[in-house]
């Protein structure tokens, strides 16, 4: 099986009513025709670290994959569910000393209500 290459882009966590999602979505200034951001791949759903280390992470969770549209309502239909793993690497930069390390690490982190 050749590797994948995977994607760049900007991983979220938020709120969708009670359930936790992790969404990628691509680099600042990318939006969809209505002005919504670009998400690289289907959100997901309930994720779970399992482990974490120097330069990036490993999380699991549920990732639904969209079905085909209704032809009554022009609504896509739910699609089968997976349980699925992400390789996060982290490749922002890395703060050029201790003050800006402190700086960064003293803004708290905000989990965003999501739709």
């Amino acid at each position: 099986m050749a590797a994948d290459a995977g994607f760049a882009g900007i991983v979220t966590m938020s709120m969708a009513g009670t359930t936790r999602q992790m969404t990628l979505s691509a680099p600042e200034g990318a939006k969809n025709a209505d002005g919504t951001t670009v998400l690289l791949l289907s959100p997901l759903y309930e994720p779970q670290l399992l482990s974490m280390h120097a330069d990036g992470m490993i999380v699991r969770g549920w990732q639904r994959v969209l079905g085909v549209p209704n032809d009554r309502t022009g609504k896509n239909t739910p699609g089968a569910t997976y349980l699925q793993e992400w390789v996060l690497t982290l490749v922002a930069q890395r703060p050029a000393s201790m003050r800006e390390l402190n700086t960064v690490m003293a803004t708290p982190l905000q989990l965003v209500q999501g739709n």
